[in-house]
């Protein structure tokens, strides 16, 4: 979220502060630094640099350290050295003198229920994350660091959290008494973020050759899987869309409703079920909320990039490939089963590799694909072009249980495609994918190389190379249709009044990251 930052402040300062407390004489400054160093051995540094200067200026009664099960641990100095070095106890009671490195002083002011982290004296992870728990056990989820809102998952729902008409009518009666908002607001909420953006872009500068423009903005959506930005990210959708009083409420009932239908077709192709997160964004969206002049909405775009490809072909064990596919094969009717061949998901490779069929008992594939249809249908896409992309789907299925293998083992011989099931073939799957069998066949056994006189040659590829070649067409193919389902949906999302954007405010929706004993690229 791109406002300026404000200068530090210190903790007593907060209006809202519960109790008075003497500020550290650390300088906010410094204890910063060492709080926002990305490298390791960085923060160290830092970290010694702040307790060498605090053992300077006082003497040391509680200190945190570290803790296997806490992270960080809050205790009582026994002792300090010569050095002002402080002594503690070990979990077996002997005496233990840490290191510049092995500690961080604390503050009185770390025991304070801040709505802004970052207003603690002497600012580190250990008070950071001890504030955080404190706020998340007394149902308080959202917490300011100056300009960034954190927000904790609750997995669980807080009546009244999200009270959308109030808080548009609070925003408004602030509006009149305030000439711009910043991030010093009353109270630490996602409404927050999306208000003080839509502050920012409403209001006007002046360009450098005289005339007035709106400043664009975006929200930056990011944490690990599960953490609920994709929640989030709708919550600042409503919020804006219900914020522009001078929006059509016919036109924008129609923007609200066709993007929330497009999230119910992104989630059911971009989003799949992972050991940390049963309905896991597996890309990265950005969404624009076009305004006019006049501070209206007149439509929007979804731009997406990354999309775990991967997943198609291998899933790990415990998680599930993208929805649409589980949907379609426990939702789609049964004569339309029959014409394509398509069968329960666990006849499919890709679909049962990972040992995990359903989402959970509370969501029901069947009734998902329902909506998942309905809402195609809202976005402009009609039965027709819903049935080739089941067609397309199940093509992808088949080709997921694809063999290849030179006939009776003689690798002389040109590589042939089998299958297992009687009903799957590669003939079936070139007619799904409306192409000729013959060419889809070349395409996956043979390389064609071109000499540098010009003759081709056909070159033709082992077993392995087939299926390598099979499985980014599955990827590829799917990479495709994932991409004219967003056109499609940018279409949806254009009015007449759409050719009028004088600004924009972008919800960037970054897919989650997740920690695994072997991390890599994918």
């Amino acid at each position: 979220f791109g406002a300026p930052p404000s200068p530090p402040r210190r903790a007593e300062t907060r209006p809202n502060t519960r109790n008075s407390l003497p500020a550290h004489p650390l300088p906010h400054e410094m204890s910063r630094a060492g709080a926002l160093s990305v490298d390791s051995t960085g923060l160290a540094d830092a970290t010694s640099a702040v307790n060498a200067l605090t053992l300077q200026e006082e003497t040391l009664t509680e200190v945190w350290v570290k803790d296997n099960a806490e992270v960080w641990k809050l205790q009582d100095v026994e002792s300090t050295n010569e050095e002002g070095l402080p002594t503690v106890l070990d979990k077996s009671g002997k005496p233990v003198t840490l290191d510049l490195k092995e500690f961080h002083p604390h503050d009185p002011t770390h025991s304070l229920d801040l709505d802004d982290i970052s207003r603690l004296n002497n600012l580190h992870e250990a008070p950071l994350l001890h504030v955080l728990k404190r706020r998340f056990n007394d149902d308080k989820i959202y917490t300011w660091v100056g300009h960034v809102l954190l927000s904790v998952n609750p997995y669980r729902v807080f009546t009244g959290l999200y009270n959308l008409e109030e808080a548009v009518a609070e925003a408004n009666s602030t509006a009149k008494e305030l000439k711009e908002l910043t991030s010093d607001f009353d109270y630490p909420h996602v409404y927050s973020i999306a208000r003080v953006a839509h502050s920012h872009m409403a209001s006007e500068k002046k360009h450098a050759l005289g005339a007035p423009e709106t400043q664009n903005q975006s929200i930056v959506v990011s944490g690990e899987s599960g953490a609920g930005k994709t929640e989030a990210s709708k919550h600042v959708m409503r919020y804006l869309l219900a914020s522009s009083a001078n929006t059509d409420k016919e036109v924008g009932e129609q923007i609200q409703s066709r993007l929330m239908q497009s999230n119910v077709v992104l989630e059911a192709f971009g989003n799949a079920k992972t050991l940390r997160n049963d309905n896991s964004s597996r890309f990265g969206k950005y969404i624009k909320l076009k305004y006019d002049k006049g501070d209206t909405v007149v439509g929007a775009k979804t731009d997406h990039f990354l999309l775990e490809k991967s997943r198609l072909i291998h899933v790990e064990d415990g998680e599930r490939n993208y929805h649409a596919f589980y949907q379609m094969c426990a939702g789609l009717d049964e004569a339309t089963k029959a014409e394509l061949k398509l069968k329960t998901a666990n006849e499919y490779l890709i679909l049962s590799q990972g040992n995990m069929l359903t989402v959970s008992a509370e969501v029901d594939d069947a009734q998902e694909f329902q909506e998942t249809s309905t809402a195609l249908g809202v976005l402009g896409i009609e039965e027709a072009t819903q049935g080739q992309i089941w067609k397309m789907l199940t093509g992808l299925l088949f080709l997921g249980n694809a063999k290849a293998a030179h006939p009776d083992d003689d690798e002389y011989r040109q590589v042939e495609i089998s299958f297992d099931d009687a009903d799957i073939s590669l003939e079936k799957v070139a007619e799904f994918f409306g192409v000729n069998s013959t060419v889809l066949k070349n395409a996956c056994c043979i390389r064609m190389q071109t000499s540098g006189r010009g003759s081709t040659t056909a070159i033709p590829l082992n077993p392995t190379q087939v299926m390598n070649n099979i499985f980014a067409l599955v990827k590829y193919t799917y990479g495709s249709l994932f991409k004219i389902l967003v056109n499609k949906i940018n279409d949806a999302h254009q009015t007449a009044e759409t050719a009028e954007v004088a600004s924009y405010i972008g919800i960037l929706d970054i897919f989650g990251f997740e920690i695994m004993q072997v991390n890599s690229f994918e």
